[in-house]
């Protein structure tokens, strides 16, 4: 399905963040650390071991030999989480890559003949 504008479901999510940051920065006064971390979150326990392997060794995350499905989810969590993110950038990339149909994999084949 080819978007020409932001779709409702992706409108609705972005301001349902919105408004949450907003409630909690006003009611709590929003100096805790804890409220960045909450919002969105991101399940990484539903991920395959493999997937969590390969998240790990590509952003050379140290951890003990042996480590479980939990033991891995919980430190790719926490890596995750802590990432910095322009989430203006993000979002204004994200909305023109949809409008103007393209993917990330689009751009790399650019340089090189491309078969409409």
């Amino acid at each position: 399905v080819r978007h020409l504008y932001i779709c409702d479901f992706h409108k609705n999510f972005i301001q349902s963040v919105r408004n949450k940051r907003k409630r909690k920065t006003s009611d709590d006064g929003g100096d805790s650390p804890e409220h960045d971390t909450d919002i969105p979150e991101v399940d990484l326990f539903q991920l395959q071991v493999n997937t969590l392997r390969r998240y790990k060794r590509h952003y050379k995350l140290q951890t003990r030999p042996g480590f479980n499905k939990a033991q891995l989810a919980e430190t790719v969590s926490r890596h995750f989480r802590n990432i910095p993110v322009n989430e203006k950038e993000t979002l204004a990339y994200f909305i023109y890559m949809v409008k103007s149909n393209k993917s990330r994999l689009d751009q790399k084949s650019e340089g090189g003949k491309q078969l409409e």
